[in-house]
């Protein structure tokens, strides 16, 4: 007999329906004469709290994690399918965290038999059928899984140990993850205001041909400057410009990733990342579109049939090699919308269907031009994408014309005295900070959205009452400068961010597991001593 694990309810029955396990012998388990397939939740199997095995000790690194079954009724189903399984499949769209916890249920069931891993990244009948064919087995997968057993210890001796730390320093704790810690940081630093100029800059603005708007490319520190070029600009002259047409294959619009989909969640429908994700998981789970747990923003080859069944052509859309597969793909709807959606799944999966439909409409190749013109030493541009009507009788090169003045005016501009705080900048800002260490320090983990989904780790900032959002823009509270001020000066985000990616290195089988554990110990335990300089070792 062979026996599928999955980790929701819903999963287990999309599967059990796809594998022809149709009878029900307990609650979220399905069988066949030769298929089981069981649920088993993330919960299953709970790992003691460090504050149960501390004792009151701070700072307090542990010897070994312990772990114990959070649900004995399901343990006692379970034994006799373990027991008389050939083979233990675990079938998941998540990464290494996932992974570790399926490590953690065979070590338990004491599993001696062959164990593998089935993609699930779409649950339709023959994605399904398709991941159990080509189901995976080897020692990437108990690298996999190692790499989420030590994160997984990170973050316990990290959570534990910093609480006690801001107690000690007289703050409260707010059980912070590291990655919270990470974007508290980046928003306190985004926030910093820098000294402003004592008076502003200017900058003139011309209006041609009643209705293009263009701004100098150039900023003058004072009015009279400013209107000293503005005096040779006068109302009806025509003045020579150039325009300048360009091809290029580059793609303007992508189909969505979790990272742009709560981007685009957030600006469009007002849903917090957090509850994006969310919304996705359950359009997901009822096999509506594919894994939301995926960074990649194309598709592969194999996908092309489906889009063409739903939008016709798309022979502009670049479907040779990049990157994408079938195990990890850009997100997208598999069928129809069915009857008994929330308002809210409605509105996210519309999001995604659009989405998908200005991917494949767009044409294979874009035409950007560009005007300008110059008045004295300063240049003016207006620059746009050709589009609709006007792409098939714009040809690309650069032309002689002339733009006629409408009115023209200089005005004050105050530069910007901190960074963009938008939620949607903070989240691009803070996940291509921890890309770019990311990509300079190691090979990518597969499927490691658990740790690098800063989305949903900016709304549990605001839940924790550390972050709030006013107009779209983030700020700390005082409770959360308090706790910045603390870390301000240490480099934490980038010591956790080097740690987080020696464990993945586990997963090319670099390191042990051991020697990753013992540096990121002898790290915290430096941070906790920035942090509070009383701590005894």
């Amino acid at each position: 007999m062979i026996l599928i694990v999955c980790e929701n309810y819903r999963t287990s029955k999309n599967v059990a329906l796809a594998m022809g396990a149709n009878n029900e012998t307990a609650s979220g388990i399905y069988a066949s004469n030769s298929i089981a397939v069981a649920t088993i939740p993330e919960k299953f199997i709970r790992q003691t709290p460090l504050c149960e095995m501390a004792d009151g000790r701070y700072p307090f690194i542990p010897e070994k994690f312990k772990m114990s079954v959070t649900d004995k009724e399901l343990e006692r189903d379970l034994k006799p399918l373990f027991r008389e399984a050939d083979e233990v499949v675990f079938a998941s769209d998540g990464g290494a965290d996932a992974q570790a916890r399926f490590f953690n249920i065979c070590r338990h069931f004491r599993v001696g038999c062959t164990t593998s891993r089935m993609w699930l990244t779409r649950l339709c009948y023959g994605a399904i059928r398709g991941a159990f064919h080509y189901r995976e087995s080897g020692r990437h997968l108990y690298r996999l899984a190692q790499t989420g057993l030590v994160s997984k210890g990170m973050d316990m001796m990290f959570e534990y140990n910093i609480n006690q730390a801001l107690l000690h320093v007289g703050l409260p704790a707010r059980d912070l993850t590291r990655q919270e810690t990470i974007a508290l940081e980046h928003i306190g630093n985004m926030c910093v205001v820098f000294d402003a100029p004592t008076s502003p800059n200017h900058t003139i603005r011309i209006n041609v041909n009643s209705r293009e708007s263009y701004e100098s490319q150039s900023y003058w520190n004072s009015e009279k400057a400013a209107n000293e070029i503005l005096s040779a600009v006068k109302v009806g002259d025509e003045i020579p410009a150039t325009l300048t047409v360009t091809e290029t294959t580059a793609y303007n619009l992508r189909f969505h990733t979790l990272h742009t989909l709560q981007m685009d969640a957030f600006n469009n429908l007002g849903f917090t990342p957090r509850k994006a994700t969310r919304v996705a998981e359950k359009l997901y789970s009822k096999g509506l579109i594919s894994s939301p747990m995926t960074s990649c923003s194309h598709l592969p080859e194999k996908l092309r049939g489906h889009l063409q069944t739903v939008f016709g052509e798309t022979n502009g859309y670049p479907w040779g090699d990049n990157e994408a597969t079938l195990n990890n793909h850009a997100i997208i709807t598999l069928r129809a919308g069915e009857d008994g959606m929330t308002a809210s799944e409605v509105q996210l999966y519309n999001l995604i269907f659009n989405r998908m439909k200005a991917v494949v409409e767009q044409q294979p190749t874009r035409k950007i031009a560009v005007k300008e013109f110059t008045i004295g030493n300063a240049v003016f541009a207006h620059e746009w994408e050709v589009t609709g009507e006007a792409y098939d009788v714009t040809d690309a090169g650069t032309f002689d014309t002339t733009v006629k003045i409408e009115d023209a005016a200089a005005y004050p501009c105050d530069p910007a005295t901190r960074m963009s705080t938008d939620l949607s900048n903070v989240m691009w800002s803070v996940t291509a900070h921890a890309e770019y260490v990311d990509d300079v320090m190691h090979t990518n983990v597969p499927f490691t959205k658990s740790t690098e989904d800063y989305g949903s780790v900016i709304s549990s900032l605001v839940k924790k009452g550390l972050v709030f959002i006013e107009d779209n823009e983030l700020y700390l509270t005082t409770e959360g400068q308090e706790i910045y001020d603390e870390f301000s000066g240490s480099e934490i985000s980038e010591v956790l961010l080097t740690w987080q990616f020696e464990a993945n290195d586990l997963y090319e089988g670099d390191q042990t597991g051991r020697s990753v554990i013992d540096g990121f110990s002898n790290s915290l335990l430096c941070m906790i001593e920035m942090i509070d300089p009383d701590t005894e070792d």
